[in-house]
């Protein structure tokens, strides 16, 4: 089992598995047949994380092969991305409130917390699953379900050290996916509505691997919780316009694919790839993680270089506000132009930036593709609803370029609550 982790593997693994998007991926996706055999399966999760590859690349390469109604099971895991994303974005209190909570547990004492870590639990599924994620940085999706669910309802543990374990070790962790899903799972997303792993649903789709018979909880409670409000981010979009300015472009690791957009005319007088682990992290990410990271940086390094024949520099050390005051100052520049980051620990450390920047005298300009631009703002409740906007997004990538738009963000001063 392997991740694809340069654009290249990317777009030939989306190549291969294409033609299964339909009927057979919606029959077989379910089953967690263990690492060796994950054929039902795209394992694009971490390349699209990064946008190595692109949403919209995946969805039309499906759409050139399926209809919507054939490919609508794999299409939708695809807009699942981006609804966990915009429904974080309407609700930051919603990930801070996470962050401090972390920090709280961390200094707490619970049972089977170091058996569940260690992977000691004496539950047969739930050690595997644990010494797989280890060695793979890797899970099926069926049994990260599996794993959040034991580890709530079962093990009796916090569900945000559980989201923190998985944030070390994923290789395609995703603030958004995340941290909603374990949300989710616990039954903090949809009022009432929790995942409860059996015994029964384990055995079949792991095809009689596990059968944790009279172990599990099977009939808890869903975790208390209260309702989370919408903030407003109040965004406009204007289509990007370079500027005769000197300006400089930073690549982070929430958009690695330069060459999937319409630059225009744009060409930066420099630019600068982030390195993942420059970003402030409360913990420690795994060695599966760093060696899948520098890997996507180094194919990222090499590509952008081509694309924009500008001088590119890799920013892996030293400290974020820093680093970009001395580029900035050394290429005398007037502009900095960067993909706007979501909800999570980017867009928490970038924010030290805008705290701390203002003496620069540089101006920050955000974009967006177009793809987020037209889901943006548009999860104000839950899947079902969000769902409805897959096949205007589908005929707009039949319709439209392979490229997309790049799209400026004008944010207004004050952002509204409802």
């Amino acid at each position: 089992m392997t991740l694809p982790n340069t654009r290249k593997e990317a777009l030939e693994q989306l190549e291969c598995f294409a033609p299964q998007t339909a009927r057979q991926y919606a029959l077989e996706r379910n089953y967690d047949r263990g690492p060796s055999s994950r054929e039902n399966v795209s394992l694009l999760s971490a390349a699209i994380q990064r946008r190595l590859i692109s949403e919209k690349e995946v969805l039309q390469a499906v759409s050139h092969l399926h209809s919507l109604e054939a490919s609508e099971k794999f299409s939708q895991e695809v807009l699942w991305r981006s609804y966990w994303k915009s429904w974080l974005e309407l609700r930051s209190n919603i990930w801070h409130e996470y962050q401090q909570t972390i920090k709280a547990e961390k200094r707490r004492d619970f049972p089977r917390y170091a058996e569940a870590l260690s992977g000691k639990t004496g539950i047969e599924c739930f050690d595997y699953w644990r010494k797989e994620l280890q060695e793979t940085g890797y899970l099926h999706n069926h049994a990260r379900m599996w794993f959040a669910s034991i580890w709530i309802f079962t093990l009796a543990l916090p569900w945000e050290l559980g989201a923190h374990l998985f944030e070390e070790e994923l290789c395609d962790f995703d603030s958004a996916s995340n941290t909603l899903s374990w949300r989710w799972v616990a039954g903090l997303h949809t009022p009432g509505k929790h995942y409860i792993a059996t015994a029964k649903n384990i055995y079949t789709f792991t095809e009689g691997r596990f059968f944790p018979d009279g172990i599990l909880n099977e009939n808890p409670s869903p975790v208390s919780h209260s309702p989370a409000s919408i903030q407003l981010a109040n965004e406009r979009f204007v289509p990007f316009r370079p500027t005769p300015a000197k300006t400089g472009f930073i690549l982070h690791s929430e958009d690695f694919s330069v060459e999937t957009l319409d630059w225009g005319n744009f060409r930066p007088s420099t630019v600068a790839i982030l390195d993942p682990k420059l970003i402030l992290f409360p913990g420690e990410r795994s060695n599966r993680v760093h060696q899948y990271n520098q890997m996507a940086l180094k194919d990222t390094l090499a590509r952008t270089s081509v694309f924009f024949s500008s001088p590119v520099e890799l920013f892996s050390e030293g400290i974020l506000f820093d680093r970009v005051q001395e580029w900035a100052q050394r290429h005398q520049l007037k502009e900095i132009v960067l993909m706007k980051p979501w909800q999570g620990y980017l867009k928490d450390h970038w924010e030290t930036f805008e705290t701390g920047g203002e003496s620069l005298s540089v101006k920050r300009r955000y974009l967006r593709r177009d793809y987020d631009k037209e889901l943006t703002g548009k999860a104000r409740s839950g899947f079902f609803s969000f769902k409805s906007e897959l096949k205007p997004l589908w005929l707009r990538l039949q319709a439209g370029n392979k490229k997309e738009t790049v799209w400026e963000v004008l944010a207004d001063s004050k952002p509204a609550h409802t």
